[in-house]
């Protein structure tokens, strides 16, 4: 199988994580970081802002599919509605560069990084931490929720694939 270069997006307004992952045999983390907007800024300017730093990423690296985090729970309903505008952007920006989105929910994520679907998120970001053999952790949680999205899509796919090789159903 050769390498996929995905781009894991844990969704929101104010902030974005992103983490590009390299892999998925020798997974390694490409970058990872955190879009940040100013909450004084109209929502239409917060979401230009957003797509515009994920375009420029698709520009930056050879990017293969979109993997992004489901919203799982909201306290608040404009909580859940900033997740959602932040999710259509971060789909607009994939159909424009023609790549594949999948949505994965947060149990899902933790399940496929930390092997238990309540994991907490210190014990996921510690796995982030030794599954991408990285010095040290990710400069924000929604940093390390992105390359968490990245590592389960890359999990899931290559399960995928052995299942077809193996014409399991």
């Amino acid at each position: 199988m050769p390498d996929l270069v995905t781009l894991g997006i844990d969704p929101g307004t104010a902030r974005c994580g992103f983490g590009v992952v390299a892999g998925p045999r020798n997974a390694r983390a490409l970058d990872s970081g955190c879009i940040t907007t100013r909450a004084k800024d109209p929502l239409g300017t917060r979401l230009a802002t957003i797509r515009d730093a994920l375009a420029d990423l698709i520009e930056q690296y050879p990017i293969t599919d979109i993997a992004l985090e489901r919203l799982g729970y909201a306290r608040r309903l404009t909580t859940a509605a900033q997740v959602a505008y932040a999710t259509g952007v971060v789909h607009l920006v994939a159909a424009d560069h023609g790549l594949p989105v999948e949505e994965y929910a947060p149990k899902e994520i933790k399940l496929a990084v930390a092997g238990y679907g309540a994991a907490e998120k210190d014990a996921v970001q510690a796995m982030v931490v030794r599954l991408l053999r990285m010095a040290a952790p990710p400069n924000s949680d929604h940093a390390a929720d992105a390359l968490a999205t990245a590592l389960c899509h890359q999990h899931s796919i290559r399960a995928r694939t052995l299942e077809r090789t193996l014409g399991v159903r």
